[in-house]
């Protein structure tokens, strides 16, 4: 088959339908079973992977391979999420105990390999930090009560310095390290995250994680630890999920679907503090723009029905 360009095709005239081109990277569509996503070599050897798993989405089912498939976590670390750092319980929080509760074991089950992709900046990477990062984390917004001036204040610590001691909600403190600077306590993952990942690592498929100095996970491109490690997988499927869900999460679910990869948002996986139009905005387009919408729970009901077949 030639390797050029396929049009996309009226699903009116087929039963399956090719999207994308052959040569390189495709899918299939099926009005009655919908989207298939798991890359075999050519259309005409579909289906072709051995274990299959099917998830619900706000729009159209979607069938991935599981031994293509990677779960993302971003951000789910004490910056984010430890009380010592002055964070209530609210959406990250829930996300947190979904992915504990129903993601992971869904994913283990699956063979879905799982990847905390979280904030680890090195000493050369702060030397060529942009400003925004700075002005992101050292600046506060001012309430309006308080304004004098500018809606913006400086805060006491920057990127890479020193954050002091901690105290935890039982009175005791640990040193919090530099702030966002790579194995400090502030960058370490958070609590049953950090337990889940190092329970996972005497096991056949051990947790991974990357470390990154941007919002996204997959700002450089093709040169990233990340990105040696997915297509080493062979991985081609991503399901995205962690804090916050309109910055780090999405800037890194948009460069990973602009470099080819289908990108499934699991909402219920993911917890921010913005304005619910934030929120719904990624929801909206992770549909429409960027591949698809799903859930943690979702995943969970697709291993569940897998298993009363041999697809897994």
């Amino acid at each position: 088959m030639s390797a050029g360009p396929s049009p996309i095709v009226d699903s009116t005239t087929a039963t399956t339908v090719l999207v994308g081109n052959a040569g390189s990277n495709f899918w299939l569509f099926s009005p009655s079973t919908g989207w298939d996503l798991t890359h075999p070599p050519s259309p005409e050897e579909s289906p072709p992977a051995r274990r299959r798993l099917t998830l619900a989405t706000t729009t159209a089912p979607i069938t991935v391979d599981p031994d293509k498939t990677a779960l993302i976590v971003i951000d789910m670390q004490n910056f984010f999420l430890s009380p010592a750092m002055g964070r209530s319980p609210g959406p990250g929080h829930d996300a947190e105990g979904l992915l504990l509760s129903t993601a992971f074991p869904a994913a283990r089950e699956a063979g879905i390999r799982i990847a905390h992709v979280t904030w680890g900046i090195t000493d050369e990477e702060l030397a060529v930090l942009p400003p925004v990062l700075f002005r992101g984390f050292g600046y506060n917004q001012v309430p309006a009560a308080d304004k004098e001036g500018f809606d913006e204040k400086k805060g006491t610590k920057d990127v890479g310095q020193d954050m002091g001691a901690v105290t935890f909600p039982d009175g005791t403190t640990v040193a919090a390290g530099r702030m966002l600077m790579q194995d400090e306590w502030n960058t370490a993952l958070h609590g049953g995250m950090q337990k889940s990942f190092d329970d996972s690592q005497g096991t056949a498929a051990p947790q991974v994680r990357f470390h990154k100095s941007r919002l996204s996970g997959f700002w450089a491109g093709g040169s990233s630890e990340l990105m040696d490690y997915l297509r080493e997988q062979h991985i081609t499927t991503l399901l995205f999920t962690g804090v916050n869900t309109d910055q780090c999460v999405l800037a890194s679910l948009q460069d990973a679907c602009n470099l080819g990869f289908d990108t499934i948002l699991l909402r219920d996986g993911c917890g921010t503090n913005s304005p619910d139009y934030a929120r719904l905005m990624v929801e909206f387009n992770g549909r429409k723009s960027w591949g698809f919408v799903s859930s943690c729970k979702d995943l969970a009901e697709g291993v569940k029905a897998a298993r009363q077949t041999p697809s897994l």
